[in-house]
């Protein structure tokens, strides 16, 4: 199945790539990322704070700001 990267809603899945380009198409609704390789733990900074985003997690930038829940 392809993934629709330019939708406003996506499922984390483990390919980080995947994550990535998502964000990467959304870059409006979010100040920044990193990423630490030692914890593989993605951390998003937005308007409403920063969230962890790991696996599961349903994102959505609909309303221009990006939020996040599992």
């Amino acid at each position: 199945m392809s993934i629709d990267f330019t939708a406003d809603t996506y499922i984390v899945t483990d390919q980080l790539a995947d994550t990535l380009v998502w964000l990467s198409h959304h870059q409006d609704c979010f100040d920044s990322f990193s990423y630490d390789t030692f914890t593989q733990e993605l951390v998003v900074y937005h308007a409403n704070g920063a969230d962890v985003i790991r696996r599961g997690n349903y994102l959505n930038a609909r309303y221009g700001l990006l939020l996040t829940s599992s």
